[in-house]
C-alpha cells in the first residue's frame, strides 16, 4: 500500500492542477509529441541511416501488430501508446519520406547515444539539431504546447562498464558529468527554439537485461556495474531537470522512475502479470539474450517482459505508457504526462519533492 504522506502529496498536486486549470483558461491541449532517444523509441529511423539490414525492419518484430515497421518491439513503442492517449496518429520517423508531420516527428533512432560518434546512427545532440533544422514545419504556438520525450544514454553506460569493468567512483561520476552536461545542452536548443513542455524516462537497471546478463556468463543475478551507472545517471539527471526548471522561465517536465518500474517487473513479474522477466520471449541463449529471429521466438509475447535481449515487449511498453500518463507522483513526478499536457504555461510550475537519493532504488511503489 502506498505511504498515506505520498497520498496526500498527489491529492495536493492533482488539486491544484485542477484549481490551475479551472482559473487559467489557457491551458494547453498540445497535439504534438517530438520523440528523442534510442532503439527504445525508435519508430524506423534507423532503416534510413545504414546500408545493412535492419532487424526491427523484418520479423518476428512486429508480430503482434501484423507488421514489422523497424521498431524494436514484437509491436507498439512507448510513444506509439502515449500518441494514442493523446489522440493523435503514431509519430513518424524524421528520416522517413512522404510522412504527415503534423501531429510532430520522432528523431528517435537505434544505437543512438548521448556521447561520442557511432556509426549509421545520430547522436542525441544530431537528434536536437536534425529538430532544429525542421523546426519551421511547425508554429511557434505548436512548439511551445508540445511534449518533448526523451530515452536515451543506455549505449553510452554499456559501452562504458565493458571498457572499465573496475572504474573509480571518481572515473564513474566523471564520466555521467559529461553525459548530463552534453544532455543540458540539447535541452537547451530545444528550449531555445521553443520547446516548454519536456518528459524524460530515466535509464533502465541496465545490468538487468538479459543481454548483458547472459553475456556476463551470470545468467542468476543482475550485473552490478551498469545498473549502478544507470542510478547515478538517473540521480544526476534529475538534479539537472529541476536546477532548469527553476532557472529557465516556463520550463515544465516530467520524469519517470523507469528503473523501478523495471526491476519490479524483472523481480516479481508475477505482479505485472507476466510469466517472467528474466529471459526474453525471443533469441537465443539461456536467457534469449541474442540473436533473435523468427525461427526462436516465443508464441506468448504477452507473457514476456522483455521481447528480445534488451527491448519490451509491447504489453511491457503499454503498462510503461499507462505510468507515465496517469501515475501519481511517486512513479512520475511532479506531474504525470496528462497532467503536463494541460498544464498552462503562463503560470508557476508545481516542482517535485521526491528524494533525489530515492530515484532509482528498488521499493518504489509502481502501479
Amino acid at each position: 500500500m502506498a505511504d498515506p504522506n505520498w497520498r496526500l502529496f498527489s491529492l495536493s498536486c492533482l488539486l491544484l492542477t485542477t484549481l490551475a486549470l479551472l482559473h487559467y483558461p489557457t491551458a494547453s491541449l498540445a497535439q504534438t509529441l517530438f520523440v528523442f532517444g534510442d532503439s527504445y523509441y525508435d519508430a524506423g529511423n534507423k532503416q534510413f541511416l545504414t546500408g545493412n539490414s535492419v532487424y526491427a525492419n523484418s520479423p518476428p518484430y512486429g508480430i503482434s501488430i501484423g507488421e514489422a515497421t523497424g521498431r524494436w518491439s514484437d509491436g507498439l513503442t512507448v510513444p506509439d501508446h502515449l500518441a494514442r492517449f493523446m489522440g493523435i496518429p503514431k509519430i513518424s520517423p524524421i528520416l522517413g519520406s512522404s510522412v504527415d508531420f503534423t501531429h510532430g516527428a520522432s528523431f528517435a533512432i537505434a544505437d543512438a547515444s548521448v556521447l561520442g560518434s557511432p556509426l549509421e546512427t545520430m547522436t542525441l545532440s544530431q537528434q536536437v539539431m536534425k529538430f532544429s533544422q525542421n523546426k519551421n514545419k511547425w508554429t511557434d504556438k505548436t512548439l511551445s504546447e508540445a511534449i518533448y520525450l526523451t530515452y536515451i544514454g543506455s549505449d553510452d553506460y554499456l559501452n562504458f562498464a565493458k571498457d572499465n569493468p573496475n572504474p573509480s567512483d571518481d572515473q564513474k561520476q566523471a564520466f555521467v558529468d559529461q553525459v548530463i552536461t552534453s544532455m543540458e545542452a540539447s535541452i537547451k536548443v530545444i528550449y531555445d527554439a521553443g520547446g516548454r513542455k519536456f518528459a524524460f524516462q530515466n535509464l533502465a537497471p541496465l545490468g538487468c537485461l538479459p543481454v548483458v546478463k547472459q553475456e556476463s556468463g551470470n545468467e542468476k543475478d543482475c550485473m552490478n556495474l551498469p545498473s549502478e551507472m544507470a542510478a547515478l545517471h538517473n540521480k544526476n539527471l534529475l538534479k539537472l531537470i529541476e536546477r532548469l526548471a527553476q532557472d529557465l522561465e516556463s520550463f515544465q517536465y516530467s520524469f519517470y522512475d523507469f528503473f523501478s518500474s523495471i526491476q519490479n517487473r524483472v523481480f516479481e513479474p508475477d505482479t505485472y502479470i507476466f510469466g517472467t522477466g528474466t529471459a526474453a520471449c525471443c533469441g537465443t541463449g539461456p536467457l534469449k539474450g541474442t540473436g533473435c529471429a523468427a525461427k526462436n521466438v516465443c508464441v506468448n509475447p504477452n507473457e514476456y517482459v522483455f521481447f528480445d535481449g534488451k527491448h519490451l515487449t509491447q504489453d511491457a511498453n503499454l503498462q510503461v505508457a499507462h505510468l507515465m500518463w496517469n501515475a501519481d507522483p511517486q512513479v512520475i513526478e511532479p506531474n504525470n504526462l496528462r497532467e503536463l499536457l494541460l498544464f498552462p504555461l503562463d503560470i508557476p510550475f508545481i516542482f517535485s519533492v521526491k528524494r533525489l537519493d530515492q530515484v532509482g532504488k528498488a521499493g518504489s511503489f509502481v502501479m
